[in-house]
């Protein structure tokens, strides 16, 4: 062929192209954890307590204006239009609050700050303003980092063997069965993982993370536990009694309709 010309190229394997185990490395890399702390700035590392404080009042203001917005203004709306404000609110508000989640996560990796016990605080006011138990959570989370991908010791997501993969598994690889997937995973999968375990460790009997004598617990964690259930208890009651009734609806149903 003259120059310029194309030169044939025999067609690659696409079932190899497409199929992703072919795509899953497999062998040890060729860099170590240490070696890639050492690539990056010492300034990534060091916790700033200013800074660290400054992203929770970035965050809560924001929240807080949407609430106010939402409390102060949605009833005014004609009905068509505020039924359709409220999953808007709910969809953006939560967008803001997990990164309050977000910052009360790093506080039980111990990023927040120097301070453990200033961590444990802000954690635990964060978390559980959003129902979230904060040291039950810290500890099993602690070890799913540790055991991330076993098989045996990993707390969530554990990889599934393929003698143990459901059934209508094979109807969900598509695209409307993954947005189905996303849709559970993204509305009920996180409280049904505290309190039920579903797609956690499997233990020899029932594990929850309220429960603080469940076979995630060691008898060292139990006691951080009970703190969170003491003031989780203490900010139900004042969600369901103290919350003022608002169109004839109990102070539960205030508490749900913010809480989506």
């Amino acid at each position: 062929m003259g120059a310029g010309g194309r030169t044939d190229v025999p067609p690659a394997n696409r079932k190899s192209e497409v199929d992703p185990l072919k795509r899953v490395p497999f062998e040890k890399p060729p860099f170590s954890l240490s070696q890639i702390k050492k690539v990056i700035p010492p300034h990534c590392f060091q916790r700033s307590v200013f800074r660290s404080f400054s992203y929770v009042v970035y965050d809560l203001t924001i929240a807080f204006c949407l609430y106010y917005v939402a409390t102060h203004y949605f009833h005014l709306l004609p009905s068509p239009l505020s039924f359709l404000a409220w999953p808007i609110y709910w969809a953006v508000q939560g967008c803001i609050l997990t990164g309050v989640w977000v910052i009360a996560h790093e506080c039980g990796h111990h990023a927040f700050s120097d301070y453990q016990l200033l961590d444990d605080i802000v954690g635990l006011v964060l978390h559980s303003g959003l129902l979230v138990p904060y040291f039950s959570w810290k500890y099993s989370h602690r070890r799913h980092h540790s055991n991330t991908g076993s098989l045996e010791r990993d707390e969530v997501f554990v990889p599934k063997q393929k003698s143990c993969i459901k059934w209508y598994s094979k109807y969900l690889n598509n695209p409307p069965g993954r947005v189905l997937t996303l849709a559970v995973t993204l509305t009920l999968g996180w409280p049904l993982y505290l309190a039920l375990n579903v797609s956690g460790r499997p233990y020899d009997r029932f594990a929850c993370h309220y429960d603080p004598y469940g076979p995630i617990y060691s008898d060292r964690e139990r006691l951080q536990i009970y703190i969170y259930q003491m003031q989780e208890y203490l900010q139900y009651a004042m969600a369901f009694s103290v919350l003022p009734w608002q169109k004839d609806l109990p102070g539960w149903c205030v508490f749900m309709e913010f809480h989506c």
